[in-house]
């Protein structure tokens, strides 16, 4: 557990955001729990990523990610790693929605010089604002 690239996401939190100050700790790693020694609460480390509350090793679910994106079929997956079609199909879906929300983040809310984004981006542009 890597506490220097860990915040508090406690919006009440003075230190909500801040990285590398000493104010993380930890809080139980069975668990993979920090706490923010400011407002003393604890949170997952996993927390806003597709990894929370999950099960399964992160680099499996990574490993079926990108074969999926790279077109291997959901069955093969299933068969493959001997695992459940809803739940490869539920990590699909979260990897989806956390990908959209980068993309929106980066893309869509910043003042970009539209000479250097492709036409889809520039859809999503317009279509935003």
């Amino acid at each position: 557990m890597n506490l220097e690239k860990l915040f508090c996401p406690n919006i009440d939190s003075p230190a909500r955001g801040q990285t590398g100050q000493g104010n993380i700790g930890v809080h139980s790693r069975k668990e993979k729990r920090a706490i923010c020694n400011v407002c003393n609460k604890s949170f997952a480390t996993s927390g806003g990523t597709i990894f929370y509350r999950l099960r399964t090793d992160p680099q499996i679910v990574m490993i079926i990610i990108v074969l999926l994106a790279n077109g291997c079929p959901l069955r093969a997956a299933t068969i493959a790693f001997n695992l459940d079609e809803r739940a490869i199909k539920n990590w699909w879906q979260r990897a989806g929605v956390h990908c959209a929300g980068i993309h929106n983040h980066l893309v869509g809310g910043s003042l970009l010089d539209l000479g250097h984004v492709q036409a889809d981006e520039i859809k999503v542009k317009v279509q935003g604002g």
